[in-house]
């Protein structure tokens, strides 16, 4: 993916702010490919993906004028479009999860993997527990966290889709995890 020029994206959004569609339009195609490389990634799924960025996009044209900082737009936009890739995986986990999770056939199943019902439900409330300190932490510790753990996405991948440093990864996932188990030991 070719590199993006920032302050050339940063007049593109001052333009859309002074209501220039076609300057819009520009930012869209300048910024597309990576955030649907992202929102693929994030979603495995084509169709998702492409739902998530027409929703983002859409967000982003609203609220474009709360954006005081131009230079910021591309780390205002990959925050837009994770919470909304994170919303909707949630969605579709727990509509799966709700068509599983209390269905009687599935759980005697599980009785004979060895796992009780009760001892199931127990244990999708505590990853639901986890998950909500997950997002309790920085917003970049919480994004590496459910990308590396929740995604099984390499280290080099998520560096690449968040246009960081592969020891930025490192270090936000070591201090992401460190201030997780203080949240969980609580």
């Amino acid at each position: 993916m070719a590199d993006l020029d920032y302050q050339y994206i940063a007049s593109l959004v001052e333009r859309t702010k002074n209501n220039d569609s076609d300057a819009f339009a520009e930012l869209y195609v300048a910024t597309y490919q990576r955030q649907y490389y992202f929102a693929y990634n994030y979603l495995r799924d084509e169709y998702l993906a492409q739902d998530a960025l027409q929703e983002a996009y859409i967000l982003v044209l609203k609220n474009i004028f709360s954006l005081k900082d131009s230079s910021l737009f591309i780390s205002w936009l990959n925050q837009i479009t994770f919470r909304i890739c994170f919303n909707m995986q949630k969605k579709q986990k727990k509509l799966s999860e709700e068509m599983v999770d209390y269905d009687p056939e599935y759980l005697r199943s599980q009785k004979y993997r060895g796992i009780e019902p009760e001892e199931y439900i127990i244990q999708v409330d505590q990853k639901e527990f986890i998950i909500r300190q997950v997002l309790s932490l920085p917003f970049t510790e919480s994004q590496i966290i459910i990308l590396r753990y929740y995604n099984n996405m390499k280290l080099k991948e998520i560096a690449s889709l968040l246009d960081m440093s592969l020891s930025s990864v490192k270090r936000y996932l070591a201090s992401g995890r460190k201030k997780l188990n203080l949240l969980i030991e609580r």
